[in-house]
């Protein structure tokens, strides 16, 4: 598989606080981003990304590895989430994997996975979030994170995968401010390649008002 990956500062963070990780060779792709307002969400993605390189780089890819390395990525965030500067920190985490036949996201927050198809596109994950009012604003809060609790169950949807997909991971500080519809124009365009597609959706979220974190994975035969 090919893949083209951008992660871009926003303006409102002292870090990134978005971590991405490209295995082509083995179909797996992620982006993980530090939950918002809290401490050390740089830390927490990027622990998380270190686990999963390490636990996955090097082994056959199954179902079952993969969400045993979900669980070892969360204890690695929880075990340093306990006490000190960290305390507290948690991220998200979208992960793709293609085995060649079926395309498996597995979700734990609310960064994105959409596909591609046939003019149109599509969210192959769900956000796991609430609305909470505060200050008289209405927000979302993550209602589940890497990092909270000694355990994380990731969401698993499947569907199949055909020649001419393109998967998109990205973090919500594109899918918050990007519709679908825009999106799926962005990526329709004929003549650009991939990477002045990438770019066009990271321009799109700053025009569009984002001052948060983007990070963008697109992953291609």
């Amino acid at each position: 598989m090919k893949t083209v990956t951008i992660t871009k500062q926003g303006s409102r963070s002292e870090f990134n606080e978005d971590a991405l990780l490209a295995l082509p060779a083995k179909g797996v792709f992620l982006v993980s981003d530090g939950v918002g307002g809290g401490p050390s969400g740089h830390e927490a993605s990027r622990t998380t990304v270190k686990t999963l390189y390490d636990t996955l780089s090097g082994v056959d890819i199954t179902e079952q590895v993969v969400l045993e390395s979900i669980l070892m990525a969360n204890k690695a965030v929880y075990e340093r989430a306990k006490e000190g500067e960290h305390k507290g920190m948690a991220c998200t985490l979208v992960l793709a994997w293609c085995d060649g036949v079926k395309l498996n996201c597995f979700n734990i927050g609310d960064s994105r996975i959409y596909r591609f198809r046939d003019q149109k596109i599509e969210q192959l994950t769900s956000d796991q979030t609430k609305k909470v009012e505060r200050n008289n604003r209405v927000k979302s809060l993550v209602t589940n994170a890497i990092g909270v609790k000694p355990q994380v169950k990731a969401e698993l949807t499947q569907s199949d995968w055909l020649d001419g997909d393109i998967i998109m991971l990205m973090s919500d500080g594109i899918s918050d401010v990007v519709p679908d519809d825009e999106m799926c124009r962005l990526v329709a365009v004929k003549g650009k390649s991939m990477l002045e597609k990438a770019n066009s959706l990271i321009d799109a979220s700053i025009v569009n008002g984002s001052q948060d974190d983007k990070t963008l994975v697109f992953a291609f035969n």
